[in-house]
């Protein structure tokens, strides 16, 4: 692992802008180097050896390496990370029950801002709302889940905030040292008539959180 991944990530928020080009199955394959490469100088240089557009590979490096660490930085706090690389459903392990980690952001859909996660029932609200609007192809799933959510005022920040590590480490340590005294959050998920009883939960990032 490279120690440096961290000021690489915030430094590659001095390169790229908040918006990115439409999702391309094309640039896609041409990018998927980002899977391996693991400081911006390597990614730099096989942006440089292949050609593919720079924007597009250094965003997609950029939200891959930002989910991975922030999957370690549960682990620095008591989770254990799923050994199986190619294990698609689970990223770590609280207690010895799975989870699946998403680093996302505050929907754009939901400009309104509906849900209110400063309190429970805002974010078991959005948790609804995530699995209700996740994929459904293949890559559905109804699985427990982590969210860990950047909550700023424009893209940018919210960007920004992906490498933003010592929020997220003081926020995920606040959320670990929760569940060992009070548990986990749980809620029941309806699909196609059908009840899912989930751990799942919603931890907020958030320039206010200093």
């Amino acid at each position: 692992m490279n120690p440096n991944l961290e000021k690489d990530l915030q430094n590659t928020m001095g390169i790229i802008s908040a918006d990115w080009d439409m999702q391309s199955n094309y640039y896609d394959k041409a990018s998927n180097f980002i899977y391996k490469v693991r400081s911006l100088d390597e990614c730099l240089k096989e942006i440089e050896r292949t050609g593919v557009k720079k924007e597009y590979a250094l965003h997609r490096w950029y939200n891959y390496m930002t989910s991975i660490q922030c999957e370690y930085i549960f682990c620095e706090y008591g989770a254990v990370h799923e050994t199986d690389k190619y294990n698609h459903d689970v990223d770590i392990y609280i207690d010895g029950v799975p989870f699946d980690v998403k680093l996302t952001v505050y929907p754009v859909k939901l400009s309104s801002r509906p849900y209110d996660l400063n309190t429970r029932t805002g974010k078991d609200d959005m948790i609804r709302w995530y699995y209700a609007n996740q994929s459904q192809q293949s890559r559905k799933q109804l699985l427990n889940r982590l969210y860990v959510v950047c909550d700023g005022p424009t893209s940018h920040e919210n960007m920004v905030m992906k490498s933003n590590f010592d929020l997220m480490r003081r926020k995920i340590s606040e959320y670990m040292s929760y569940v060992r005294e009070h548990g986990f959050n749980e809620l029941t998920i309806v699909d196609a008539g059908r009840e899912y009883r989930l751990k799942s939960d919603i931890i907020r990032l958030a320039a206010s959180s200093f």
